[in-house]
């Protein structure tokens, strides 16, 4: 038994080695496998990246500040004032996805949604009526409690506080009003004198004058015929018209045509010398195109103007004149007749050069 004991020791040894001389040979060849040969010993390790460091360095030295907020301001602990979004444009036909969003923005801050949205509605508050917004009342020294006060005229210059406030101006400053020729109106028809005659023409002397012929269409000559003619050279009388011939200038202007295409087209020259006649009794001159006997001349013209404001006003005036409208003064610079109705050109100093225009009905 001891010798068989010892035979089997025997071959459990040598079956031990074995097994082990190949486990140990293919670790060795495990081992081997794993180890990397760099091909290039020379090459620079991989750079590291600072950029985190760089961060950290910059939060360390810039720590975040807590800010006490003022007592009159929510606490820092609430939230700010947020809304839901929802779509403003209601033709897209797109809806808002209806998150809290910040109150005020243009667009909804989600990038999933964009959606525009909705301007903020202003609201005036109008206490008493009046039409005026509480807030315009107190900025000028208005009563926003008492709505007479949108009738009244603050400044003094014509207009109510009401009118002031629907066109812009400050009510409480005179020089400060909309323009008083919005309330004037020309009263139709003009008061208008025409020269009753026209130059028909003239004819060159020797020496260097010339000879002027008008003509009074309305009076007989001798003749019995229509159309009583006035010869004379320069600086005599037009017959007993009250009007002396003072300058004549020579003149052409070229004259164009529209051709049958629709395309102008230079045609001749014509005569438009002109002489200037002067009414003796106040020297006022008058400048007449040689052979214009269809135009009618206006010497004098004289406009009656209505100002329908804090009652009616009425004025005569001719060019030259003055009005006063409140606190404003117009000088009028032109009366004239266009067409069936008129036109008056007023000139302020504040307003500068206005025109008002009347048609007869």
């Amino acid at each position: 038994m001891a010798i068989a004991g010892f035979a089997a020791l025997v071959v459990g040894i040598g079956a031990a080695v074995v097994v082990c001389g190949d486990d140990l040979e293919e670790a060795a060849l495990e081992a081997r496998s794993s180890i990397v040969v760099r091909k290039d010993a020379s090459a620079a390790p991989a750079a590291v990246d600072l950029k985190p460091y760089e961060k950290a360095i910059k939060a360390f030295e810039n720590p975040v500040k807590v800010i006490t907020p003022a007592e009159s301001d929510r606490s820092f602990l609430a939230s700010g004032r947020r809304v839901f979004c929802e779509a403003g444009d209601s033709s897209s036909g797109t809806k808002g996805c209806g998150r809290p969003i910040p109150f005020g923005v243009k667009v909804c801050t989600y990038a999933d949604c964009g959606i525009k949205q909705p301007a903020e509605v202003k609201i005036n508050l109008d206490s008493d009526g009046d039409g005026l917004p509480d807030e315009y009342e107190i900025k000028f020294g208005l009563d926003p409690k008492n709505a007479a006060d949108a009738g009244e005229d603050k400044d003094g210059d014509g207009f109510t506080n009401a009118e002031e406030f629907a066109v812009g101006t400050d009510p409480a400053d005179p020089k400060s009003h909309p323009d008083y020729l919005d309330s004037l109106k020309i009263v139709l028809p003009l008061k208008e004198t025409f020269l009753p005659f026209f130059c028909e023409r003239v004819f060159p002397l020797p020496g260097g004058d010339n000879r002027f012929y008008f003509k009074d269409p309305r009076k007989k000559n001798q003749y019995g015929q229509r159309g009583l003619v006035y010869d004379m050279k320069t600086g005599e009388d037009i017959g007993k018209t009250g009007y002396k011939v003072k300058s004549y200038e020579k003149k052409t202007a070229r004259k164009s045509i529209e051709s049958a295409g629709g395309e102008k087209r230079l045609e001749h020259e014509v005569d438009v010398s002109e002489v200037t006649i002067e009414r003796k009794s106040d020297k006022k001159t008058l400048r007449l195109v040689v052979g214009d006997n269809k135009r009618k001349i206006a010497v004098d013209a004289k406009a009656t103007l209505v100002y329908e404001r804090n009652g009616t006003k009425e004025f005569t005036v001719v060019p030259g004149d003055t009005i006063e409208l409140n606190l404003a003064k117009y000088k009028i610079v032109e009366i004239k007749s266009v067409g069936k109705g008129a036109k008056v050109t007023l000139e302020n100093p504040e307003f500068g050069r206005r025109t008002l225009q009347a048609l007869e009905q």
